[in-house]
């Protein structure tokens, strides 16, 4: 009876101990591979190893995570989740494996200079969250290149890309690409907001055209929006044609 009563209380130690995250279960994400593309498939296994007492997960979940900009100040969030299923029962001293293979949207952010992404991994277990940590690298797909060569082409260079809140918009945040553009553009700063598709992709161009320097103190400073759709027709016509036509519409914006 006596040993009864110990083993009661000690499973009982052993459920308190889990709740605040010491003997409890681990998840381990395990990616084929680190970079993926829009529109492709990321896949990869989240390993569940039991700790010291019998746990119930209630849901295993995958954020892609990235620094999002708050006025003047920066703090991590999830701009994508992945919920995998569940419940699951994890027996002490267990190994689960639960595969997945996602696709990856057409608005999740890309890593650009400014940008970091990571994958978290976190499982809902009896009150507590243990998490994993994996690099990720998100490439633009086909027509995103097609216009950042055609970018690049124009003379625009990449300053840094910023991941911001968006009232209004369908998915929260914005992926914002800050460019400085060559001489002769009429422009100081150049912004674009990218909303790919499989087969091209919206911009929200943004022109500044605040005058720097002494010529400030006589010119009226402002920006000016404009959307533009960058085809399949002209992703077609290769990167000179999209440079010509984003000039155009830097100097009509």
């Amino acid at each position: 009876m006596m040993w009864s009563r110990t083993a009661v209380r000690m499973s009982f130690l052993g459920k308190m101990l889990a709740s605040v995250g010491i003997g409890a279960a681990r998840v381990d994400t395990q990616l084929e591979q680190d970079t993926v593309r829009i529109g492709e498939q990321l896949r990869g296994c989240v390993v569940i190893e039991g700790g010291k007492t019998a746990q119930r997960i209630e849901y295993v979940a995958l954020h892609v995570m990235t620094r999002v900009k708050h006025d003047e100040h920066y703090q991590n969030e999830a701009a994508l989740e992945f919920r995998l299923g569940g419940p699951i029962e994890v027996r002490p001293g267990s190994r689960q494996e639960l595969p997945f293979d996602i696709t990856v949207p057409y608005h999740a952010p890309l890593t650009m200079p400014g940008t970091d992404l990571w994958l978290e991994t976190g499982a809902s277990v009896s009150g507590m969250d243990p998490t994993d940590q994996d690099r990720l690298v998100i490439r633009p797909n086909a027509p995103v290149e097609a216009l950042l060569a055609g970018a690049d082409r124009l003379g625009l260079r990449l300053r840094r890309s910023d991941i911001e809140r968006a009232h209004g918009w369908g998915h929260g945040l914005v992926q914002e690409l800050e460019f400085h553009p060559p001489h002769g553009l009429g422009t100081s700063e150049v912004e674009m907001i990218l909303l790919p598709q499989a087969d091209r992709v919206e911009v929200i161009l943004e022109v500044d055209r605040r005058a720097r320097g002494v010529a400030s103190l006589f010119t009226s400073e402002f920006e000016t929006r404009s959307r533009w759709l960058v085809t399949p027709e002209l992703i077609r016509r290769g990167p000179d044609a999209i440079a010509q036509e984003l000039a155009e519409r830097i100097r009509n914006t």
